[in-house]
């Protein structure tokens, strides 16, 4: 298990998200709910997360470094390899 996924299993709430005693609005009492995040959800946006990591650096390692596309491509591939052994 990655941190990633470590954390969301620590901080995952297994338990109702209604915030006690509710509230009022427009002189009406009403329940009140947290939202939160699903554990998939959660891994989903890490998903998310790293997917742009990787487009950022498609586009801007050209900026920054003289090299064949092709190296970049096998970079970011190590990286995507590197992060899923971690799983």
């Amino acid at each position: 298990m990655n941190k990633a996924e470590e954390f969301i299993q620590n901080y995952t709430r297994n338990c109702s998200n209604e915030i006690i005693g509710g509230g009022w609005v427009n002189g009406e009492f009403v329940q009140i709910f947290n939202s939160w995040l699903t554990p998939n959800d959660a891994r989903r946006a890490v998903e998310i997360a790293r997917e742009e990591i990787y487009e950022w650096l498609r586009v801007n390692l050209c900026d920054y470094f003289d090299a064949p596309r092709e190296d970049y491509d096998m970079c970011i591939n190590d990286l995507k390899q590197a992060m899923e052994d971690k799983v």
